[in-house]
């Protein structure tokens, strides 16, 4: 109910996420009865449980949960990029994203909340992307390196934040070890998925190759 925040949710969905597809024949009452007794502890404070029928909604502001609060933050940033205030966005994003710690709806293991999980993911590499793209805009890319690392951790086959990482250490003259983090991109591909990088990742390994060696003959 949390990830459905303020909207209402069928109480054949909360059956399905406890038991997946093999509930019990008292799984509506369980339910009910769960339900009666957090409505109970809630109150009519700022957040509450209300019944419609057969739906539920949980009515809590977006200060009271992290992802309410990550999500009007980056609705707010694209606003901000939109009207021309990238600083604004910059800072807005960053707050989202502090918001994040390790994955959502860890350690539960219903079917139906993993695809939950994947949708947040989706939105918290959004966040990602977009904020990366604003700092690229503005020429700031060589002070990402430490963010890039840690983001790349997340999501270790994202080829496009190991290009983005690449091109933040090429642009502060570290193009070796750029280098090196599309050549081990590479080889993670190989040896866990069994695919080889696409093209975008290959063209950039070859340019920064050439350019590095370009500057050798130079230097030589």
């Amino acid at each position: 109910m949390l990830l459905n925040s303020n909207r209402p949710v069928h109480i054949d969905l909360l059956i399905d996420v406890v038991w997946d597809d093999d509930p019990p024949a008292t799984a509506r009452q369980q339910v009910q009865n769960r339900l009666g007794s957090l409505r109970a502890r809630l109150g009519t404070d700022a957040h509450r449980i209300n019944r419609n029928s057969n739906h539920y909604t949980l009515e809590v502001g977006n200060e009271k949960v992290d992802g309410l609060k990550f999500r009007s933050l980056c609705t707010d940033a694209e606003i901000a990029a939109k009207v021309g205030s990238p600083e604004r966005a910059v800072t807005l994003l960053r707050s989202g994203l502090e918001l994040w710690r390790g994955s959502p709806i860890e350690d539960i293991e219903s079917v139906k909340l993993q695809v939950e999980a994947l949708r947040w993911r989706e939105y918290h590499l959004k966040a990602i992307e977009t904020l990366i793209e604003i700092e690229f805009s503005l020429d700031r890319q060589r002070l990402l390196t430490a963010d890039l690392h840690s983001w790349i951790a997340s999501y270790p086959y994202h080829e496009g934040l190991h290009c983005r990482l690449a091109e933040a250490m090429h642009a502060g003259a570290r193009t070796a070890e750029a280098l090196g983090v599309l050549s081990g991109l590479r080889s993670r591909l190989a040896r866990e998925l069994g695919i080889n990088t696409g093209p975008v990742v290959e063209d950039l390994y070859h340019r920064l190759l050439h350019g590095a060696r370009t500057a050798t003959v130079a230097l030589g």
